[in-house]
């Protein structure tokens, strides 16, 4: 089945990889890339990167405030929370696809919020058949991507947090 649009990771897989075997530079924790490779890697540079001896181009792929970029990639680097706010349209979900891929490898691992987000489907769930057969088990969770990014130490996106009710976004 063709994708309509593949995910960054796959998009941009081939610089990902020159990226990695090439990058040296300290890395926050479970991070792939260097938070100056990140960088590169968004916005792009003038040195092509060698993969398997070929010149590997690492093209931009934001057009606008490199500063923004930089903010955002030192924020995630000291292990805290990100937030884009703007405009409908101005990149704010291709920005978070380029930072989770290039820093968790993975840009898939996402809530979507909906008027319809409930607090379970944020943290996790239970199969409820298991749970009352077995008791509360590991078997019985139903992890969400938060719970999943959190045992993995990989970055979770959350898209549209503000169409969610009020109790879920608290």
């Amino acid at each position: 089945m063709e994708m309509l649009k593949p995910p960054a990771e796959t998009l941009y897989e081939t610089e990902l990889r020159a990226l990695r075997e090439e990058d040296t530079g300290k890395r926050p924790p479970n991070w792939l890339l260097s938070p100056t490779y990140v960088r590169d890697f968004i916005i792009g540079r003038d040195k092509p990167a060698i993969l398997d001896g070929e010149e590997i181009t690492i093209t931009r792929k934001f057009y606008g405030n490199d500063v923004l970029i930089e903010r955002a990639v030192v924020t995630l680097a000291g292990n805290r929370g990100l937030m884009l706010v703007g405009e409908p349209g101005t990149a704010k979900t291709m920005l978070s696809e380029l930072l989770t891929a290039a820093i968790s490898g993975t840009s898939l691992n996402t809530i979507q919020g909906t008027a319809g987000t409930t607090e379970d489907m944020i943290k996790y769930s239970w199969n409820y058949a298991m749970l009352l057969d077995k008791g509360p088990s590991e078997a019985a969770l139903v992890p969400s991507p938060l719970y999943n990014g959190m045992k993995k130490g990989i970055l979770t996106r959350f898209e549209e947090i503000t169409r969610c009710p009020a109790e879920a976004q608290d």
